[in-house]
């Protein structure tokens, strides 16, 4: 049985937008870019994104409360809210939900979301399997879900009804409406009951045959394009067949670590997004880097937080800073500001690197028992 499981890359997000009717106002905006470098926000190079990590594929492993509103054509659905709080946070763990539950976090600390990847259509053979065992289970013990739909196939020439694309062609693929339809009735919960958290093309800016940017060539437009349409289906079916399920579009985090606005790359590349960023359930994102990962949390949380409560659907950093780095990012002052900011879930790869030294492990079960919280 072959299975899913990722690892490789980070990144950030860009300061709140400041609006305001004096010119005065905005041409000291305009001044401050320039001094730095041309770039929108203070602390953004310009040009090309950051070398970080991003996932790749191998064998099995007081901000205010928002209400998420009825899904397109659902008239009068309704989700719980998803809870804010000053302190707390949902901890998730996993590559594959039913080896996460067993994790030693996850049994020493209120670790209360299930992580799964799928990587693609040779997953669905086992993963539905999990409709009548592993899913029900998992609910019924009061856990969320959390489903991860990554693809890491090859790039090529893609026709759409926008014209010729180029990039990964599985997620533009007249199958994919009916694998997702085959993965949210395996994952459906009570609307009630535990929610199902999806997040959606994880790293989608590396799908096109040219990364990170929308103009790239108009072979990129049109897939981003295409890309879209195939989101907004997904979501629509997550919502149709899921009744508990919450769905987001999943980005790397490097993409607010720099801007370049001729290529609509970087942080100008959120602008195209922006209308299907608010007809998202929440938003969510990857932290991968190898060094740290406490500007690429600030930046995307701050970024995304405009548009609805924030998840760092997998957090990684696989090199020798990994216990420097942890201890930054469950600081409880960074999580205040986190949350204050929007950030709502976090979502560990496994516990393997923590595990390695037992002090690091004790900081991160004494951080999850602090902050950690019930779906």
């Amino acid at each position: 049985m072959t299975r899913g499981r990722h690892q490789r890359r980070a990144s950030g997000g860009r300061a709140a937008r400041v609006v305001t009717a004096l010119i005065v106002a905005a041409l000291a905006l305009v001044a401050g870019a320039a001094t730095f470098g041309g770039s929108r926000w203070p602390g953004v190079s310009s040009g090309s994104p950051p070398d970080v990590g991003r996932a790749t594929t191998a064998p099995t492993t007081a901000a205010p409360t928002t209400t998420v509103g009825p899904p397109p054509g659902a008239a009068g659905a309704t989700l719980t809210p998803i809870p804010a709080s000053g302190t707390k946070l949902l901890f998730g763990m996993g590559t594959e939900a039913d080896n996460a539950i067993g994790h030693k976090l996850v049994t020493q600390a209120p670790v209360r979301m299930l992580t799964s990847w799928y990587n693609g259509p040779g997953d669905l053979s086992w993963m539905t399997g999990w409709r009548t065992g592993t899913v029900p289970r998992s609910y019924g013990r009061g856990y969320a879900l959390h489903l991860i739909v990554f693809n890491d196939g090859p790039e090529g020439p893609v026709d759409t009804k926008y014209g010729p694309a180029c990039g990964r062609a599985y997620p533009l693929a007249s199958r994919f409406a009916a694998d997702m339809t085959r993965l949210a009735k395996t994952f459906a919960g009570a609307r009630g009951g535990p929610p199902l958290y999806v997040t959606l093309f994880t790293e989608f800016q590396t799908y096109p045959c040219a990364d990170n940017a929308w103009r790239a060539d108009g072979e990129t437009t049109n897939y981003y394009r295409a890309l879209i349409d195939q989101y907004r289906a997904a979501l629509r079916i997550f919502h149709q067949h899921a009744p508990n399920a919450r769905v987001s579009l999943g980005w790397g985090g490097w993409q607010a670590l720099y801007d370049d606005p001729s290529r609509g790359g970087g942080l100008s590349l959120f602008d195209y997004f922006a209308q299907v960023l608010r007809e998202s359930d929440f938003q969510s994102f990857q932290a991968m880097d190898p060094r740290s990962n406490v500007r690429t949390i600030r930046t995307m949380v701050r970024e995304l937080g405009a548009y609805g409560p924030v998840m760092v659907a997998h957090l990684q950093n696989d090199s020798a800073h990994y216990g420097a780095d942890v201890r930054e990012v469950l600081d409880p002052g960074f999580l205040r500001e986190m949350i204050s900011e929007g950030l709502f879930a976090v979502s560990f790869m496994d516990d393997k690197r923590m595990l390695a030294d037992p002090d690091t492990f004790a900081f991160v079960r004494d951080a999850v028992r602090r902050h950690g919280r019930d779906p």
